[in-house]
């Protein structure tokens, strides 16, 4: 149950690519976390999209000439192994990738901060990821 802030400048995704993002990254971050895709858990995935306007981004000292993006995503101890965090990072980039052409590299920074379950609250109570991972497939969304 990852929760998502998509960092980058106004205007990099409108609307209608927002939900496509959050839903493309749900699905993603679900996967890697080898939880199930339930509308509970569905719910509990959290993205936020926090726009700067073109004078508060910087490649360098230089104003960012790309649409330079930058993911934080929070998720569990445990819930990402090695090959998880792999996927998620070359997942995620593909999907937030929204460099011109020509452009060699994607522009797309993926930052993973682990919490303790002691340390993450949800709904008035500690975390428990073995709960979620064994949470059934029709479990009610929140």
């Amino acid at each position: 149950m990852p929760k998502l802030i998509i960092h980058s400048p106004a205007g990099t995704f409108d609307a209608a690519d927002r939900q496509r993002v959050a839903g493309a990254l749900t699905a993603l971050g679900l996967e890697c976390e080898g939880l199930p895709p339930s509308p509970l858990v569905r719910s509990t995935v959290w993205t936020y999209f926090a726009d700067y306007a073109a004078d508060s981004v910087f490649m360098g000292d230089e104003a960012a000439r790309l649409p330079v993006v930058t993911l934080q995503v929070y998720a569990l101890a445990g819930g990402l192994d090695a090959h998880g965090k792999r996927r998620l990072i070359e997942g995620a980039t593909a999907i937030l990738d929204r460099r011109p052409d020509g452009t060699a590299l994607a522009p797309v920074y993926i930052v993973i901060h682990e919490v303790a379950e002691e340390n993450w609250g949800i709904f008035g109570e500690q975390a428990d990821l073995a709960a979620l991972r064994a949470s059934p497939l029709d479990a009610p969304a929140i």
